[in-house]
């Protein structure tokens, strides 16, 4: 029997009574927006979460629905005064794979790695406010905070928890390309390192001591594919049990696997380069939306299958009424471009890591809108390593990128990308943004406790941006996978960057 959850995002089946031996799920976990083939230090990855939590833990994860979070090595949590001090009980009885205790001392050391500059870790970021991590004893982590955060529980959802006894001897710099992490690393997860054939695959197995009991499935093998078409043909034959799919895939795939199919908590968006005196009259950014037809671009080439967004901030709670739709108007856009004294002989370039044929049919159909008001751009396609280095740069060069934020249920994955302390090599604020209304709204977000009171802070934030257009945000769009049809249990949720929900993988089965 197959079920699905409200969102369409789980598949479950009745149990099929004892395990065979050598049962083998092998996917391409690493295929698609969430993956991060062959990088397996969590804290630099900003991706590839949906395979690395399969053998580390966190202390906290959110459901499949991202309505709660929960306890992962964490029994329980409180927090008091005021919001500055978190308390943390730890799960009794959980043991890293190679036998040895896991205890609060192991929390401490990573979170003060992840802060350790040398580590170069964009968690940094999100445990700024952490002043000091206490252990009183075994099973308790107390993190004090120089003032609240109330997006910190949302911020460890994907923060993978560390094994001190294995890395305490590895300087934090060299720990950053270290082998450790692509040898034997041990975890806490349901599964444990077996082996990695480079460009090919790497295999996890069951973890007996697991806290949850052991996995049904023997093996766990994450192959890699160098062209996602190439997995999409290895789950239609049979090779593989899971991959990601295109739009277009969908349409494909047929009856050799189940579609599931989920909001994809990624806001697609035109960034300009903040540092480009080209882009600093707000009429500009202003133009760019106007002469965009987003409404059939969603209708016609995402097929319905993606939603407006009128702001940087795309959960509904927190989106107001009244915000400017930037309906379709060429007549407008070219107004504001002549009146922003728009260069119309000019070429800009127009920067994606996006290499998929939905995203190129996108990209050629603003380019042959843009081009209606007077704005001539030429897409550039390439990889995401080289999307960062271009961005990244102290001075950078780029002109325009199309490119996607996580916008998940707290707001406050998007600070580090919008405030303007984090401009590179600070933060991921690649667009240089700095509006003094937008650092404020986050800055109040972090220290209000209140839901009510946060829920109208990025209402505000959300006003901020939809006048001010720090970035031309055009939708939120699906996203999709494929599993076996011989898969029970099997859980799925589209996420940015993969992970951070409870999959409770440990269920995982095979016919």
């Amino acid at each position: 029997m197959l079920k699905r959850s409200l969102l369409g995002l789980t598949l479950a089946c009745a149990s099929l009574g004892t395990a065979a031996a050598d049962k083998v799920i092998t996917g391409a976990f690493d295929v698609g927006p969430g993956g991060a083939p062959q990088a397996f230090n969590p804290l630099t990855n900003s991706a590839g979460f949906t395979w690395l939590n399969k053998y580390f833990g966190t202390l906290v994860l959110y459901d499949v629905n991202f309505k709660k979070i929960s306890g992962d090595l964490a029994s329980s949590w409180t927090v008091a005064d005021g919001g500055k001090k978190y308390t943390f009980v730890l799960r009794p009885g959980v043991k890293w794979h190679d036998g040895q205790p896991f205890t609060s001392r192991d929390v401490k050391f990573s979170i003060d790695l992840a802060m350790n500059p040398d580590s170069g870790s964009p968690f940094a970021s999100k445990f700024a406010n952490i002043k000091n991590v206490q252990t009183p004893n075994d099973r308790t982590v107390i993190l004090t905070l120089s003032k609240p955060n109330a997006a910190l529980l949302d911020g460890l959802t994907n923060f993978m928890i560390l094994p001190q006894h294995e890395l305490a001897k590895i300087p934090a710099k060299e720990l950053r390309n270290s082998a450790w992490w692509r040898t034997n690393p041990v975890g806490t997860g349901p599964f444990m390192w077996s082996k990695y054939v480079p460009d090919q695959y790497v295999e996890l197995k069951a973890n007996p001591g697991y806290y949850r009991g052991r996995p049904k499935v023997d093996r766990l093998v994450n192959r890699y594919f160098k062209e996602p078409a190439a997995a999409v043909l290895a789950l239609k034959s049979g090779d593989i049990h899971f991959t990601y799919l295109s739009l277009d895939d969908t349409k494909t795939v047929g009856n050799n696997a189940t579609i599931i199919a989920g909001p994809s908590q990624v806001v697609n968006y035109i960034g300009f380069n903040g540092t480009d005196p080209r882009f600093k009259d707000p009429r500009i950014r202003q133009a760019v939306m106007y002469a965009i037809d987003r409404a059939t671009i969603v209708k016609q080439l995402y097929g319905g299958g993606a939603e407006l967004a009128g702001c940087v901030v795309t959960n509904a709670k927190y989106v107001p009424k009244g915000l400017n739709a930037y309906g379709y108007d060429p007549a407008k856009a070219r107004q504001l471009l002549q009146a922003a004294k728009w260069n119309p002989n000019e070429n800009v370039e127009l920067l994606t890591y996006y290499g998929d044929q939905l995203s190129k049919d996108v990209l050629v159909t603003i380019q042959q809108m843009l081009a209606q008001v007077g704005m001539k751009v030429t897409p550039r396609f390439v990889d995401a390593p080289t999307f960062g280095q271009t961005t990244d740069k102290a001075k950078p060069t780029f002109d325009l990128v199309y490119a996607g934020s996580a916008n998940g249920p707290d707001p406050d994955v998007m600070y580090a990308n919008l405030h303007s302390d984090f401009t590179p090599p600070n933060g991921t604020n690649r667009m240089r943004v700095n509006i003094p209304a937008i650092d404020k709204a986050f800055e109040a977000g972090q220290a209000e406790t209140s839901p009510a009171r946060r829920a109208t802070i990025y209402q505000d934030l959300c006003k901020a941006s939809n006048a001010q257009l720090p970035w031309d945000t055009l939708w939120v769009a699906k996203r999709f996978g494929g599993a076996s049809k011989n898969l029970v249990n099997f859980v799925w949720t589209p996420a940015p960057g993969g992970g951070r929900y409870d999959d409770h993988a440990e269920d995982w089965d095979i016919r």
